[in-house]
């Protein structure tokens, strides 16, 4: 009796240190966890996924027009400044040919305004400004440019588009605007122009780089903030998916031509699941494959993390 007493304690001793060890290694594992793991774990979830398309390009005027004096010689006197807007046949300045100012063999002309809209400087062919036209300039041939009319009603933006996005936009698309001078407002305009014909975008070291398609969008609503030469940003909704499994882009990985997740099972426990991505915004991605709604997945490779 007394022996099988003393074999009962023992197996309740054992039982008792078996659970203590139990316990413990589990308190050990879950104090080896960093307290940060939350850090490095997204959640894959369904719902709407859209794909919007943002291009950086410069607001111009599809109508402009150069002003030329009528032969070489020197600019008199100026009753029209840049900036100032300006009617068909309005005096821009007096002109005088001629080699020198003082001379009486040439009459004072008037240069006048070939169309209505804003009095800007004439631009260079590599697209840099030309000096201002003072009273007093020479003129050194009638192929220099004085002055140009801009027609403020036809303003758009022209956007270089990478050939790998080309084919997601189309005619008549609609776009949002913005302007980093005009902030909080946003405008509204169509796809207007898809040039047929690639340019290749200059590369570093001045390389070829790769191509691109100019792309005009015309603008709604132009208002008189709006300047040529503006930088703008311009916003197309190329396409969208109702009730989509999706996960952050970053709990991606690729090896060769597979992609994978690595799914925690417990603490820095993951399964490494193959899956195959569809659609993709700049945050987030399309999924199939062994994965489901909740599934809580790792923005890095759970070993680099311990």
């Amino acid at each position: 009796m007394k022996k099988m007493l003393k074999i009962a304690v023992w197996l309740a001793l054992v039982l008792v240190a078996a659970a203590g060890g139990v316990w413990g290694y589990r308190r050990y594992k879950k104090m080896m966890i960093r307290q940060d793991i939350g850090e490095f774990l997204r959640q894959s979830s369904k719902g709407d996924l859209k794909l919007d398309l943002q291009e950086s390009g410069e607001l111009v005027s599809r109508d402009t027009v150069d002003v030329f004096p009528p032969n070489k010689g020197f600019v008199v006197e100026i009753f029209k400044r840049e900036g100032e807007y300006v009617e068909k046949g309005d005096k821009l300045m007096m002109f005088k040919g001629g080699e020198r100012m003082e001379s009486d063999q040439y009459v004072p002309v008037p240069i006048t305004a070939p169309r209505a809209g804003l009095l800007t400087r004439c631009v260079s062919k590599y697209g840099q400004s030309d000096e201002e036209v003072r009273a007093g300039k020479r003129i050194n041939s009638a192929s220099d440019c004085v002055a140009r009319v801009v027609d403020m009603k036809t303003l758009a933006v022209n956007l270089k588009i990478n050939e790998i996005d080309i084919y997601k936009i189309k005619p008549d698309m609609p776009v949002n605007i913005t302007f980093n001078s005009i902030p909080g407002e946003k405008f509204t305009g169509k796809v207007d122009l898809m040039a047929p014909m690639a340019e290749s975008k200059s590369g570093y070291y001045g390389g070829a780089g790769s191509k691109v398609f100019r792309v005009v969008i015309n603008i709604d609503k132009p208002v008189k903030q709006m300047r040529v030469g503006m930088s703008a940003v311009v916003t197309a909704n190329i396409q969208a998916k109702k009730n989509a499994l999706k996960a952050p882009i970053e709990t991606l990985f690729q090896e060769g031509l597979n992609y994978y997740v690595y799914r925690q099972t417990e603490g820095y426990a993951a399964e490494k699941t193959q899956v195959f991505p569809g659609m993709r915004s700049d945050t987030e991605v399309e999924l199939a494959g062994n994965i489901k709604p909740g599934d809580k997945l790792f923005t890095a490779v759970p070993e680099t993390l311990k």
